[in-house]
């Protein structure tokens, strides 16, 4: 019996993948701006991603990825020929990846976003 409480308590809660599928809102900014324009991601679990104009259509598909905390994603607005990269830090305890987003094709479009769990 000692073995196994053993290996239990060996076992981390950190070493459990967080799972960041559902539902994401919030808001992207240009530049130093704070962000206020409305952005919703749908998080698959298999890595991919939806992203939503405000009526609720389909705006872009894409990838994303969790590294620790360094979140990362890529998408391209459906019909269009550039795709729009987001890099941030997740934070766990409240359940919200912030950081920078910038257009591939031309670095110098880009910002600031904030997406929070629903």
């Amino acid at each position: 019996m000692g073995v196994a409480s053993l290996g239990f308590v060996a076992c981390k809660k950190d070493d459990a993948k967080i799972n960041l599928s559902g539902t994401w809102e919030g808001n992207w900014g240009f530049g130093t701006d704070v962000p206020s324009f409305y952005e919703k991601w749908s998080l698959e679990q298999n890595g991919g991603l939806s992203s939503y104009y405000p009526d609720g259509s389909l705006y872009a598909k894409g990838t994303w990825e969790l590294n620790g905390d360094d979140f990362e994603a890529h998408y391209k607005p459906l019909g269009d020929t550039y795709t729009y990269s987001f890099t941030g830090t997740y934070d766990d305890g409240v359940k919200e990846i912030n950081g920078d987003w910038k257009e591939l094709q031309d670095p110098t479009n880009g910002g600031t976003f904030a997406m929070y769990k629903q």
